[in-house]
C-alpha cells in the first residue's frame, strides 16, 4: 500500500508491504503519529514546542524537556564534538538573521561584521547544558536551537521502529528527501533511490540501493534567500563563522540510522569528515 501524510511541515510518502491493506494502513497511521508527536517537541515554528521554550529561557533558567528531546540533544552534542563543531544545533540565531525564518520572497539585508561577531559569541553546542531530571539550559541569552538538520532523521528512526513492531514485512519512507527503509520491495532485494542533480534539477541515472538503511541529502540549492541585488545564499551555514557556505552541490550520507545520516550529511557538506560507518556521495558544484 502507498499513502502520503503531512507532518513536521513536510510531505511524508509511505510504501508498505503487508499481508492485508488494513495492516499496511495501520502501520502508516502509527508512523504518522510518531512524526506528529515529535513535531510538538522539535518544531521551530510552534511557540509551544519544547525547543521554543528553550529559546525563551536562554541565559536565564533550565527548562524541563521530554526524554526524546534529551536523546536528540545528547546525540547532537556528540556529533558536534566528532565533527569539530561543523554540526551545531545552536546555529538558529544565525539562521534567523540570514532570513531563513522569513518568507522566501522577502529581501534580506545580510548581517554586518559586528552582528556576525555577536552571533559567533552565542553559537556553540558546549553552551547547551543538560542537567538532572531532563532539564536543559541554553547558557547565553539569545541562544536558540535549530533541529532542522537532525530531527527529521530522528523521527524517521522512530517511525521505522514503530512500523517494525506492526504487522508489516517491509516499508519505505520518504520524508522530504530523507529516506529510511527496512525489508525488501516486491521486486528485488533492495530499494532503489535516485538522487537529484542540483544543476540540471533531474535525477541522476545512477541509483543508490538501500537495504535496511537510511539516506539524507544536504545541499544549498532549494532553500535560498536573497538581498536587494543579485546575491543569494543557501541555508547551510558554517557555525564558527555564522555565515552560509556553498562548497559543493550536495552531499548524501547513508547509514543504518536516519538521525546519523541526517546530521552527517549537514556536517560533511560544510567540511566535516564523517566516521567510517557513514557512506558519502558528493556532487561537485
Amino acid at each position: 500500500v502507498q499513502r502520503q501524510s503531512l507532518a513536521m511541515g513536510s510531505v511524508i510518502s509511505f510504501q508498505v508491504i503487508a499481508e492485508t491493506k488494513e495492516d499496511g494502513y495501520e502501520a502508516i497511521r502509527k508512523a504518522t503519529g510518531v512524526f506528529r508527536s515529535l513535531e510538538q517537541i522539535f518544531s521551530m515554528y510552534d511557540d509551544q514546542s519544547e525547543m521554543a521554550a528553550l529559546g525563551r529561557a536562554s541565559g536565564r533558567q533550565f527548562v524541563q524537556v521530554s526524554d526524546e528531546a534529551i536523546e536528540l540533544l545528547r546525540y547532537a552534542k556528540k556529533v558536534n564534538q566528532q565533527s569539530d563543531a561543523h554540526f551545531d544545533l545552536t546555529i538558529e540565531p544565525a539562521m534567523r538573521r540570514w532570513g531563513f525564518r522569513q518568507n522566501p520572497g522577502e529581501t534580506v539585508t545580510p548581517p554586518t561584521d559586528r552582528e556576525l561577531r555577536e552571533l559567533e559569541r552565542i553559537i556553540g553546542s558546549s553552551k547547551i547544558e543538560i542537567g538532572s531530571d531532563n532539564k536543559v539550559l541554553l547558557a547565553e541569552r539569545g541562544m536558540a536551537v535549530d533541529t532542522g538538520g537532525i530531527a527529521g532523521g530522528y523521527a524517521l528512526d522512530k517511525a521505522i521502529k514503530a512500523m517494525k513492531a506492526s504487522n508489516v514485512s517491509a516499508a519505505f519512507i520518504n520524508f522530504s528527501g530523507d529516506i529510511h527503509c527496512f525489508g525488501a520491495p516486491i521486486s528485488g532485494h533492495s530499494w532503489p533511490v535516485h538522487i537529484l542533480n542540483p544543476i540540471t534539477q533531474q535525477p541522476l541515472t545512477e541509483t543508490i540501493q538501500l537495504n535496511n538503511e537510511a539516506l539524507s541529502t544536504s545541499g544549498a540549492y532549494q532553500n535560498r534567500r536573497h538581498n536587494s541585488g543579485d546575491r543569494s545564499w543557501g541555508h547551510l551555514l558554517l557555525p564558527d563563522a555564522a555565515r552560509p557556505v556553498e562548497p559543493m552541490a550536495s552531499v548524501t550520507a547513508i547509514h543504518s540510522s536516519a538521525m546519523t545520516a541526517d546530521a552527517w550529511s549537514t556536517a560533511a557538506y560544510v567540511g566535516a569528515t564523517p566516521p567510517r560507518d557513514v557512506r558519502l556521495k558528493t556532487l561537485a558544484g
